[in-house]
């Protein structure tokens, strides 16, 4: 079955699904989702994010907050993030809030 998905934007509020079970390693983050069986890794950058769609939270609010923690520019930053939320939307590591 293939599912339709309406794109990301600014103005979406997401969470983080709760079903993952995570541990730091390394400088990284290493994810367990038991329901798929499947591992993911998170750079520092992933790793962030994640923090902060513990409790839900706008794109365009993480990307003000990651903006003053990161350098980068303010498009770089919300395009890298809307693509790296989208994944981890496909993979059913986030929820819409």
């Amino acid at each position: 079955m293939i599912r339709t998905v309406e794109a990301l934007s600014l103005d979406t509020v997401v969470v983080r699904s709760a079903s993952p079970l995570s541990a730091p390693i390394d400088g990284e983050l290493a994810l367990l989702d038991p329901a798929q069986g499947r591992y993911f890794g998170l750079d520092q950058t992933g790793h962030r994010i994640w923090q902060l769609i513990e409790e839900p939270r706008s794109i365009m609010a993480l990307c003000r907050v990651l903006g003053s923690e990161f350098d980068v520019g303010a498009e770089t930053c919300r395009a890298e993030v809307l693509s790296f939320l989208a994944r981890l939307e496909e993979s059913d590591l986030l929820v819409r809030a």
